[in-house]
């Protein structure tokens, strides 16, 4: 069932009862790849139900399965690598909660995409309250948001939306929502 393929970390199947944190996006320092770890290393340890799925590539991808080898965690974490984009929703789909750990950034200007696709896959949210993500997806609206860079409160929002069904799925009806309402062609 688990197992690597080629150079690939994956994860071949699903078993009853895994829990899925999804991360898309470039593997960069600014997308907070280091708390992903964290979080995910604190989480594994107390659950084997846990996984990692890491879709994208970048120059922290080395970071992810050195960690992955040194805890023993690579039967538990998939990178897929870079990706066309129409393999990303099935890749949605295969998701409990979409994560986009940000650290503190003093010039953070960008919307974050993986958020929005997230949002649009009808995923869960857990984020770091940055930028307009709080105006967008208010905190227990339509997300569970925390502070940049407080790895302790991104595995405690991972932990509710696993332990509170029905509070994920509201979070994410919630966000669809807002995904709908700000869309490409409704903007435009």
């Amino acid at each position: 069932r688990l197992g690597l393929v080629g150079s690939e970390m994956c994860i071949r199947g699903r078993a009853k009862g895994e829990f899925v944190i999804g991360f898309v996006g470039s593997l960069k320092p600014w997308h907070g790849v280091d708390r992903l770890l964290k979080a995910f290393g604190r989480l594994a340890v107390d659950d084997p139900a846990y996984r990692l799925l890491v879709v994208g590539d970048g120059p922290l991808r080395g970071e992810i399965e050195d960690f992955a080898a040194r805890h023993s965690l690579a039967d538990r974490i998939e990178m897929t690598g870079a990706v066309e984009h129409g393999e990303v929703p099935a890749l949605l789909r295969r998701m409990d909660v979409g994560v986009a750990p940000y650290p503190e950034l003093e010039d953070f200007y960008f919307s974050p995409l993986k958020v929005w696709e997230y949002a649009a896959a009808g995923l869960p949210i857990a984020a770091s309250n940055i930028g307009q993500l709080g105006d967008l997806f208010p905190h227990h609206e339509a997300a569970l948001l925390h502070s940049p860079g407080r790895t302790s409160k991104l595995v405690r929002n991972i932990v509710r939306l696993r332990s509170d069904p029905e509070l994920a799925k509201r979070l994410a009806r919630r966000a669809r929502q807002v995904a709908r309402r700000h869309s490409w062609s409704r903007i435009a």
